[in-house]
């Protein structure tokens, strides 16, 4: 009995286990190392490998197909379904922003349409979806300062004063009319106030610091905005030049190709309710030159 049972006792304890991990199968083998039923065992343990590794093969491939190919579907068509809208829609926006303009009494020999486009968007809110009315302008009414303010009391509120030097330079800013001159130097406006400048063809926007509240001074002598040791614009009496510096109003740059200039034209825009458009059209036409009301 005991000779008999021995040769099975021999075999479990020389039998191993040893995990020969495969990255392609992804599961263990057994690796029979003793010599009893060595033939049978091998062959068998071969066979039940050559099958294993067949089907998992063929899993691996047949899986592969089923999950690879939709996936790269789905990506190309959210894909395409998340760009095409955006596509569409980009010129379409930047051609509104400038056919959706308010209308013009009459078009301006300064300003182009980008550059009121960007004015346009930097208005005050009050200011925004109303019709742009010329009030006064060098080539229409003639050079004269007490023009200029005499016309800015047909409408009252923003108005836009637009200079144009000799050199191509456009720069102005926001004012709020009447502009009224006084004796003193007394500033008026409010923190909506701003200058701008297109100089070298690179729009910019100057808005009050806080610094202080020097945003437009009238005098019958001269025109300026801004101020705190200099005037962000300067006009003269006559229309026919001014001058540009820094302001601690606005902070702002020279708004012109040098800090004196001479002056090429002057515009000044209020801005009405489309209800009123026509009656302010009608007052502006018929509006006469005359004496100064100040």
């Amino acid at each position: 009995m005991i000779s008999f049972l021995s040769p099975s006792s021999s075999f479990n304890d020389s039998r191993e286990i040893i995990p020969e991990q495969s990255e392609e199968m992804g599961y263990p083998t057994l690796t029979p190392v003793g010599k009893t039923n060595k033939g049978k065992t091998g062959l068998l343990s071969r066979g039940k490998h050559s099958i294993g590794k067949i089907i998992n093969k063929a899993a691996r491939m047949s899986g592969f197909k089923q999950s690879s190919e939709p996936k790269i579907d789905k990506e190309v068509v959210n894909h395409a379904e998340s760009v095409a809208p955006a596509l569409e829609l980009e010129g379409p926006n930047e051609v509104n922003s400038l056919t959706n303009m308010p209308v013009m009494s009459e078009p301006s020999v300064l300003l182009s349409e980008t550059m009121r486009s960007t004015l346009y968007s930097s208005l005050p809110i009050l200011a925004q979806g109303r019709s742009w009315v010329l009030l006064y302008s060098t080539l229409r009414h003639g050079i004269s300062l007490s023009t200029l303010y005499r016309r800015s009391l047909l409408c009252p509120g923003y108005s836009l004063l637009v200079v144009g030097d000799r050199k191509g330079a456009v720069f102005g800013g926001l004012v709020e009319a009447p502009l009224q001159p006084t004796s003193t130097k007394k500033y008026q406006g409010t923190n909506n106030c701003f200058v701008f400048t297109n100089l070298h063809s690179d729009p910019a926007i100057y808005r009050p610091t806080g610094a202080n509240k020097y945003y437009t001074v009238c005098s019958a002598d001269y025109l300026a905005l801004g101020g705190g040791g200099h005037f962000a614009l300067y006009l003269d009496s006559d229309l026919l030049s001014g001058s540009s510096s820094n302001s601690e109003t606005f902070n702002n740059q020279c708004l012109s190709h040098s800090p004196d200039f001479a002056v090429k034209d002057v515009e000044l825009w209020g801005f009405v309710y489309p209800s009123r458009y026509a009656e302010m059209l009608k007052l502006c036409s018929t509006e006469k030159p005359g004496v100064c009301r100040f």
